[in-house]
């Protein structure tokens, strides 16, 4: 009796110890479809490019990629037209590599702005989008998509019909397809409740589709400032599933004059990969400089509960640039966040150094001088390095890389230069009349900065914002000294 009780205690501790160590294991799971979406606004990737990136996106755990790129006329304008052979020629062989690197290949379509949901002309693209996924069933694909987004009318009662049909006449009659996935004309949460409570549309097509359809969308906003665990249960709610994510960094289709060179930030680390079916990273146009965000999203995505963004952006630019890694960190964080009237996403730019010039600021009026000298070196240091590292950049990148970015690094070397008069003419007691020639070179510079910004953008709330706020204070200290010129 006594070892039957020893026994039955000993199971007893070895199931309950067992069970952190279960949670722990489904906590730190990866999300299961995890990749890239080639969707983004403007020119497509070669087809070198894409090649490139399915090689990179194995080398980091990643296993899926959509194809949809926007302008692509086959994919959204002229959906109903077959690819030409050539390119239908390139992609079976983007399949083939897929597929050697155990990379799902899906196709989508984004059929929205002029399909026929009733009248003579509905079985009529019912039958061509038919034939559209038949064309690349016959190459391999078993995975297919089709996408509502950015297009004029919400009929969620018309898609629905579609999706449906499509999904029982060829996705469930193939009976090898994968589940077919849908994005949604409201693809992001604030739009699909607005107030707390779905909307027509949404409610109206989450009921309408069936359940074993696979929908992504954007988190709270279109590019919004992170993902939390209340966005997805509220989101999921809605469908009564876990959604996929589409998440746009480092999209840059919204603002093409800056780079997204920081890593997927601001992830809720209480999510786990029970809570997401799917997560995709839309790149920019640049496939190269794209990769510092998508090697995050990859480690993010393979285990949420543990991502550390900072950490995981510095491996990325290790493991990328090599030698060249100090230097490509120095101007990447001068061109990580992506802001616009309804775009909000990606960490500040440069926020070390905006903490120095908000720190010089504040003590320009007073009086202990050393403290003061003593910053205004912090700050001229920084900038040597900087300007170091710009040239260094320019003259060692790869050309592939520096054809991305060249752009950019010549901009932020102006306003490097800039902050070295500004700095100088701060730091130097000098008259007014000795310090002239030095403020006409800032300035000269400053006009030049300006005039470019409406075609190139970086470090706008950090250097930019200084070289600003220096002007504005030099010109009300040491008077317009520029009124003649």
């Amino acid at each position: 009796m006594r070892i039957k009780w020893i026994l039955i205690v000993l199971t007893l501790f070895l199931s309950c110890s067992q069970i952190p160590l279960n949670a722990h294991a489904d906590k730190a799971a990866p999300i299961k479809l995890r990749g890239v979406v080639e969707g983004f606004y403007g020119t497509p990737w070669t087809h070198q490019d894409r090649l490139d990136m399915l090689a990179f996106m194995a080398s980091k755990g990643m296993n899926a990629y959509i194809y949809a790129p926007k302008d692509d006329e086959y994919h959204r304008k002229y959906w109903r037209q077959p690819y030409p052979a050539e390119k239908y020629g390139e992609i079976a062989e983007l399949v083939g590599k897929a597929a050697e690197l155990h990379i799902e290949f899906i196709f989508a379509v984004s059929p929205g702005n002029d399909i026929a949901f009733t009248g003579p002309m509905q079985q009529a693209d019912r039958v061509t989008m038919l034939d559209k996924m038949e064309a690349m069933y016959r190459i391999g694909i078993r995975r297919f998509a089709l996408f509502f987004d950015d297009i004029p009318t919400a009929d969620a009662k018309g898609q629905a019909a579609f999706v449906n049909w499509i999904n029982k006449e060829f996705v469930h009659a193939k009976g090898d397809c994968k589940p077919l996935i849908l994005v949604p004309t409201e693809y992001y949460l604030r739009q699909m409740a607005p107030e707390g409570k779905a909307s027509d549309y949404t409610a109206e097509l989450a009921k309408g589709i069936d359940k074993d359809i696979m929908v992504l969308y954007t988190g709270e906003e279109v590019c919004p400032d992170g993902l939390t665990r209340k966005t997805i249960e509220t989101t999921n709610k809605l469908y009564g599933k876990p959604l996929g994510i589409w998440w746009n960094y480092p999209v840059s289709d919204y603002l093409k004059e800056k780079l997204a060179l920081g890593p997927v930030s601001d992830m809720d680390r209480s999510i786990n990969s029970n809570d997401i079916a799917a997560f995709f990273i839309n790149p920019m146009e640049k496939p190269k400089l794209s990769q510092i965000a998508i090697a995050t999203g990859a480690d993010y995505a393979l285990n949420p509960a543990d991502y550390d963004e900072d950490k995981a952006w510095h491996k990325a630019i290790k493991e990328q640039y090599g030698p060249l890694s100090e230097e490509m960190e120095l101007f990447a964080v001068h061109s990580q966040r992506m802001e616009n009237s309804w775009a909000h996403i990606g960490r500040q730019d440069a926020p070390e150094l905006r903490l120095l010039y908000k720190k010089l600021w504040e003590i320009m009026s007073g009086q202990d001088n050393f403290v003061k000298r003593a910053l205004l070196d912090k700050l001229l240091a920084e900038n040597r390095i900087r300007d170091n590292a710009i040239h260094t950049l320019m003259g060692d990148l790869p050309r592939k890389n520096l054809d991305e970015c060249r752009l950019q690094l010549v901009q932020l070397q102006k306003m490097t230069e800039a902050e070295r008069y500004a700095l100088l003419l701060l730091k130097e007691k000098k008259t007014s009349a000795e310090k002239d020639p030095m403020y006409r070179c800032f300035k000269d510079l400053k006009t030049q900065i300006e005039a470019d910004e409406a075609s190139v953008k970086i470090s706008e709330e950090a250097t930019g914002k200084f070289l600003r706020d220096f002007d504005e204070w030099y010109l009300k200290h040491m008077g317009d000294i520029n009124k003649d010129v």
